[in-house]
């Protein structure tokens, strides 16, 4: 947050033993403002002249000049006009510190949050795994693909069309799982196809990629097996089962492992069920860790009690995941950072805010005692973490996000 958006405490605080002054006329936040301040303001800025020589609720409004020729350590200034940017360039130019000399009036912080998300502009990359076949369940009228979203303009378009699950940029590239196909893309930064590789079984779903070893991470969700290859050539150099009960049966998905991250040595999955009995609804899903260079060892759970996880992340230092079928955003250690009302899946983030995915809820009536609203539409969340605030940007002629994404520039790896 900007230092010039302060508390009312923080007001007083700073304030306490400097007289208070406010720049700005406004019969909105000046009254609002008296109700809050301890002392009462000296005088009121504005620069408007026909306010100049007048009062406003028995307090003199002056012209920025006179403001200017008063001592910069005894005074403390609010701004209390809806116009700020401009005020606050003109207060720092003539030596006023945001924070310690003057602060924005905290009433209107609400609509500078909404004034900020709304404005807020960005490429979003979307991967959607619709089919494209009108008889299937997961069908959608755009189908599948990976798509940018602009937001700001709110323009979506599609760059790939498929049925795409988890997708990661490794250095200049993109590698994306195509789920039909059965093939792992790679794209480069302008989403132009560089090599299709053949995937050696059907139902992969999650890809990461090692950038220390120069691997491939990827998962099967009906298999229930990490598998790491050379990037260089696409050749396997490991493959692990998660547990002795998927070794077993081969028949059917037993634990569901569906996404990946990497950090450092370490590989973090999302599954369905531990215990291997989410077919039987047994939904004791979590996130699982593999050392890297110890996969045969097996994987040791992080987090634990969630129903139908997906979109594991290593975000600010922090293994973030979305408890699914709840609508929950976690970050650290199991924080519950937000809650959304459908089916959560995909998650990024941009320095600024999070993005949340959302897909069409194909299982509603496992929460009608549960959520007081079920949020049907497909889109994503633009989410700011202090406040909880979101704006939602719907996707309504798909069904399914899996993933998303923020492109990286050089270096930001």
């Amino acid at each position: 947050m900007e230092a010039w958006w302060k508390t009312w405490t923080d007001v007083n605080n700073y304030s306490h033993g400097r007289r208070v002054v406010l720049y700005g006329r406004s019969e909105d936040w000046i009254p609002k403002t008296l109700k809050k301040v301890v002392t009462t303001p000296d005088y009121i800025v504005d620069r408007n002249p026909i306010y100049h020589g007048t009062t406003y609720n028995e307090i003199d409004v002056v012209a920025p000049e006179y403001l200017l020729a008063d001592s910069k350590n005894e005074i403390y200034i609010v701004i209390t006009s809806g116009v700020y940017e401009g005020i606050i360039a003109s207060l720092v130019e003539h030596g006023f510190e945001a924070g310690r000399d003057f602060c924005c009036c905290p009433e209107y912080q609400d609509f500078y949050l909404l004034d900020e998300m709304r404005n807020y502009e960005k490429n979003v990359i979307v991967s959607c795994s619709d089919y494209h076949d009108n008889t299937m369940t997961r069908y959608s009228r755009a189908g599948g693909g990976i798509y940018n979203y602009h937001i700001g303009p709110n323009e979506l378009s599609l760059l790939v069309k498929g049925s795409f699950r988890q997708l990661i940029q490794a250095r200049n590239v993109i590698y994306a799982v195509e789920f039909v196909e059965c093939k792992l893309y790679k794209f480069d930064k302008q989403f132009n196809v560089i090599d299709k590789f053949t995937l050696d079984e059907a139902n992969f779903c999650g890809v990461d990629y090692d950038l220390k070893r120069d691997l491939i991470v990827l998962v099967n969700a009906k298999s229930d097996t990490v598998s790491l290859y050379k990037a260089a050539d696409f050749s396997l150099v490991e493959r692990v089962e998660f547990s002795e009960k998927n070794k077993r049966d081969k028949v059917t998905s037993q634990h569901h492992l569906n996404d990946v991250c990497i950090d450092g040595d370490y590989i973090y999955v999302s599954y369905f069920s531990h215990s291997g009995n989410w077919k039987k609804n047994i939904h004791d899903g979590g996130v699982s860790e593999f050392h890297i260079e110890r996969m045969s060892e097996g994987s040791v759970k992080v987090a634990t009690d969630l129903w139908k996880p997906h979109s594991p992340k290593i975000i600010n230092g922090e293994l973030c995941y979305l408890d699914s079928m709840r609508g929950k955003f976690y970050t650290g250690n199991q924080t519950l950072s937000g809650e959304f009302h459908g089916f959560a899946r995909g998650l990024a983030y941009d320095d600024r805010f999070y993005y949340i995915g959302q897909s069409e809820d194909m299982y509603m009536s496992k929460r009608f005692n549960i959520s007081n609203n079920i949020m049907l539409n497909a889109g994503f969340y633009l989410f700011d973490l202090e406040t909880k605030a979101s704006r939602f940007y719907p996707m309504l002629d798909n069904m399914n996000i899996h993933d998303l994404m923020i492109l990286k520039g050089e270096g930001d790896e």
